[in-house]
């Protein structure tokens, strides 16, 4: 008879998906809003690369979403970007998995430039610093995101 292992810590996702939205609520100074990092879409594509059997496209959705309605701006706009760049994460994961974390975190680069363009499009100023910031900050975090969420998967064993 064989014995199929269950996948636990679904909680442990939700609640760093909550953390990381929280993370985007908090008020910040005028000449340091701009430059913070994507918190929430972090923390999606590092589980998204973890456990891409448990954060697909469609959690990515819910959560841009929720992302949406949060930050006040038009419906599906970040939903659509969260599920464009978890669909390329899902597309991509085993390549990206094997990158070490600078490399990931330019792979991070790009996925967060994705999800700025609606920002890019509607300033049409490509050297406005305000869109250039969030993934300038995003990179330099990512490793230590990634380092943060994998002691986190370890410490409560999420799979």
């Amino acid at each position: 008879m064989a014995t199929t292992r269950s996948s636990q810590g679904g909680s442990i996702i939700v609640l760093t998906v909550i953390v990381a939205m929280l993370l985007m609520l908090i008020p910040f100074p005028d000449n340091l809003r701009l430059a913070r990092p994507e918190w929430v879409l972090m923390t999606v594509i590092y589980w998204a690369l973890a456990l891409p059997q448990r954060v697909g496209v469609g959690y990515a959705w819910v959560v841009g979403l929720i992302m949406d309605a949060l930050m006040g701006g038009p419906l599906g706009i970040e939903a659509f970007s969260y599920g464009f760049v978890i669909y390329l994460i899902l597309r991509f994961h085993l390549q990206i998995r094997q990158y070490p974390l600078w490399q990931q975190a330019l792979s991070i680069m790009a996925l967060v430039l994705v999800v700025n363009i609606p920002a890019v499009a509607m300033t049409s100023n490509f050297t406005n610093w305000s869109v250039w910031l969030p993934v300038v900050t995003t990179t330099v975090l990512w490793p230590i995101v990634y380092a943060f969420l994998r002691m986190v998967r370890q410490t409560f064993n999420v799979s």
